[in-house]
Formats: C-alpha cells, sequence, structure tokens
C-alpha cells in the first residue's frame, strides 16, 4: 500500500540522502533476529552512545544542546547523547532513507502531527512496556499531549511541550501610541483598532506583521479557520480539503486585507520576528519558542496574551514535541534512549523555562515556579482551545513548511497580491486533494 510513497520519497531526497551520509556518523547494522520491540527485561551496556536527532531551530536548539550536555555530565549509565541538529525538512526525508538502510537514529524528536505518518511508514516502535518500566507516569500528563501521541491506542512516543502561537505585543509601542499594554486587544474590533493606531506609514511602522512565506502565515490562517462555528482544515476523515469554504476565504481575505485594505501590516514582509524586535511591527502572532529570542534583545519589552476571538471562538494553531524511537532492532539502544528521555521528562519544567514552551507535565503546570513565569501563562491559557492539524498519513506532504508546500504557495500568492482569494485556495485545494488521494 504504502510501496508508492516509499518510491517518491527515495527518488525526491536519493540525491540530498548522497550529501547527508557523508557527514552521517554511521551506525552498525541492525541484527535480522532481534525482536520488533525492546523487550521490558533488556539491560543497558555499560558504556553506550546513542544518536539522536533534533529539528529544533534556533533558540530552542541552544537549549536542547545545554540539556544534553547536563545529561552527559550527570548520567550513571554510561549513556552518552551524539546529537545532530537538522532541520525539519531534512530530518522528515533522511529519517525514511536512513531507516531503509539501518542507519536511523536511537532517538529523535518529532511533531506530534508527523507521528501518525513515519507509524505508518513502520519507521516507529511502540514504547508502551519501556515507559512504564522506566517510571513515566502518564496520569501525569496532560490528555492532549500524551493521548496526541498514541496511534490506535499504542504509545509511539514521549511529549516535552505543547506549543500553541499566541500574540506579542510591543509595550513601549503601545505606550507610544496611547495605548495600555496592560489591555491587550480581545476582539476583532479592538485588534484592528490597536493596529491602526500604532500604523504610521511615515515613520515605517506598522500595527501588524504576518510575513508571507514559511509556516507562520498558514498556520495564522488555520488559527482563523478554526475559529468559525465548524470551520475545518480537511474533512473530519482526513480525506479531503474542507479549506475552500466561507469560513477559509473569509480568514484569508482577511489576512490580505489588513496589508492592503487597512495598511496595518507592511507590504512584501520576509521577516516578522526582526520586525517586531526592531520596532518595525508592535504585534505579531508567533509561537512560544520566541520568547527566548525576544528576550536577547537589549530594550525590548513585550507582553503576551491569547489570539483575540476574531470571530466565533477562541481556536490557535498548535503542536507539540515529542521524543520518538525507530524500530531499529537495538532493545539495548531503545532501552538507553528511554532512560534520557525519562530524565528529559524529569526536567519538564528547564525545558519550558529557557524555551517558552509549555510544560506537558501537570505538577509542572500546578507549581509556583511556573506560575511565576508571567508571560507564559496566556499561552498555557490557550493550549486546552488550541487546534492540531488533522492526524492524516500525509502530514509531511501536506504540511511541510518548504516553498513547494501547497499552503505556502498559497499564502505567497495572496499576501504578495498575485492571485486572488478564491483563486489561491482553490490552487491549494486540488494540490491537498490530490496528496490525500495519492496512497
Amino acid at each position: 500500500m504504502y510501496a508508492k510513497k516509499w518510491s517518491t520519497l527515495i527518488s525526491l531526497f536519493g540525491v540530498m540522502a548522497m550529501i547527508l551520509v557523508a557527514c552521517t556518523p554511521a551506525s552498525p547494522t541492525p541484527a535480522a533476529s532481534a525482536p520488533t520491540t525492546a523487550p521490558t527485561t533488556a539491560q543497558a551496556p555499560q558504556s553506550i552512545t546513542l544518536q539522536f536527532w533534533d529539528g529544533l531551530g534556533a533558540p530552542d536548539n541552544v537549549a536542547m544542546q545545554n540539556l544534553i550536555k547536563q545529561y552527559n555530565a550527570e548520567n550513571k549509565d554510561g549513556i552518552t547523547i551524539q546529537d545532530t541538529e537538522l532541520d525539519w525538512d531534512t530530518l522528515y526525508s533522511k529519517l525514511a532513507l536512513d531507516f531503509k538502510t539501518g542507519n536511523a537514529p536511537d532517538a529523535l524528536t518529532l511533531q506530534q502531527t508527523d507521528i501518525l505518518e513515519e507509524q505508518t511508514l513502520g519507521i516507529l516502535q511502540p514504547i508502551d512496556d519501556l515507559y512504564k518500566q522506566l517510571g513515566i507516569d502518564p496520569t501525569d500528563v496532560i490528555d492532549v499531549a500524551w493521548k496526541g501521541a498514541q496511534v490506535d491506542g499504542k504509545q509511539y512516543a514521549i511529549p516535552i511541550d505543547v506549543h500553541p502561537l499566541t500574540l506579542y505585543i510591543n509595550v513601549k509601542e503601545f505606550q507610544a501610541a496611547g495605548l495600555d499594554p496592560n489591555k491587550p486587544p480581545t476582539t476583532m474590533d479592538e485588534f484592528l483598532a490597536d493596529a491602526q493606531k500604532l500604523t504610521d506609514p511615515s515613520k515605517g511602522q506598522y500595527g501588524f506583521g504576518s510575513g508571507y512565506n514559511g509556516g507562520l502565515p498558514f498556520r495564522i490562517w488555520m488559527s482563523l479557520i478554526w475559529q468559525h462555528k465548524d470551520g475545518q482544515v480537511l474533512t473530519p476523515d482526513g480525506a479531503k480539503a474542507a479549506f475552500n469554504s466561507p469560513a477559509g476565504i473569509e480568514s484569508l481575505q482577511f489576512m490580505s486585507d489588513l496589508v492592503y485594505k487597512y495598511k496595518v501590516s507592511p507590504q512584501s514582509e520576509d521577516d516578522v520576528d526582526s520586525d517586531f524586535k526592531k520596532g518595525i511591527i508592535g504585534m505579531v502572532i508567533e509561537g512560544p519558542w520566541e520568547m527566548a529570542d525576544f528576550d536577547t534583545v537589549q530594550g525590548l519589552e513585550y507582553k503576551t496574551a491569547m489570539i483575540p476571538v476574531f470571530y466565533d471562538q477562541q481556536a490557535a494553531w498548535a503542536n507539540s514535541h515529542t521524543i520518538a524511537f525507530p524500530d531499529n532492532k537495538k532493545p539495548e539502544n531503545t532501552l538507553a534512549a528511554m532512560k534520557f528521555t525519562k530524565w528529559l521528562f524529569d526536567h519538564n519544567f528547564d525545558w519550558t523555562k529557557n524555551t517558552g514552551h509549555q510544560p506537558v507535565r501537570k505538577s509542572v503546570i500546578n507549581s509556583s515556579e511556573f506560575k511565576a513565569l508571567v508571560n507564559w501563562q496566556p499561552i498555557a491559557a490557550t493550549v486546552p482551545i488550541a487546534h492540531f492539524y488533522p492526524a492524516i498519513p500525509q502530514e509531511w506532504e501536506v504540511f511541510a513548511r518548504q516553498p513547494t508546500s501547497p499552503f505556502v504557495i498559497m499564502m505567497q500568492s495572496v499576501m504578495l497580491n498575485k492571485a486572488t482569494v478564491p483563486d489561491a485556495i482553490s490552487t491549494a485545494e486540488k494540490t491537498v486533494n490530490g496528496i490525500l488521494s495519492s496512497q
């Protein structure tokens, strides 16, 4: 059933693999007689080096590297984690190729919504016995994170965070415009009024920025779709596109209007994060990971808030970072990798504090230490109303952020005023339906 998918992946990324493999440490060929899943009685060897891949970009990668260094120095099991950083698109393509040749890592970061695709391809192994053996308590994990890492009731990954979109406001820009930074906009009308007061084209200042490339613009657009009553991106069975709808069209038209009708967003905006740090835009909707970056900017004062309710209900895009385990037929490596993951799980507050991502452990969420992190609280309040990409086996093809992604193409054509909203959505719909029907 999935032979066509393997063939497509290999043909698309063969050249990339030749380049990447040359600089990637080779792992031993797995033994053909090893069991499919790691037995609960397996024992990690006295000294072992594990290959760990992460797709975390800056500044998250720095926080992960620091935790890995700490673990390597502290653990008494003789385990050394060797971290390889890859951008997400490269990680997914390389994983498919390297798993085929027996060189997949022992553990890796996966977005929650990618788990089904990798499990469908046979890459991941279930870990129910292992997490129980090492004492990871699922009752201490919020349901959206724990159950989101399951396929058919089996656990395939351990979540370490949830990261929903949030609204950032520039405190100084708000004050200069006569606005109260302690009263962020909560509705569409308030948002537009604030954005207009923050906009002064003669000074090159604008109220809001969303950009036109990468994943951020279409994640904002999907958040607006989900704010409509019954708004959907795909049909409930994940078989067809559902975004060519009044909700999808209205939401995308609003984003275009912010640039070309209301003129509160700059045209051809390439880097919203840089513009926010420079004070060019007074508001931006971004992920919690940006806090670690914004905190490094001298003189930048910001506050976070839940995304305003532009339509019928609260909603915001989100995802979750997880640690997953390729089915390498090496139970001793998988056990050791789970020990490292248990350590990360136990240090959930450290990951949260240093990245801005929301904790998954209820004990951390309810702790006084976490509640003292002021800018984290509006993001935490967003988690219960967050929406994830629909879980489909073609997640990487449909929701990827590379220039050839159907949603990136759609957003670029509209935000750069090269296509009408109905035409751009119709084109994306045809592309997505073609992907979904080709499996």
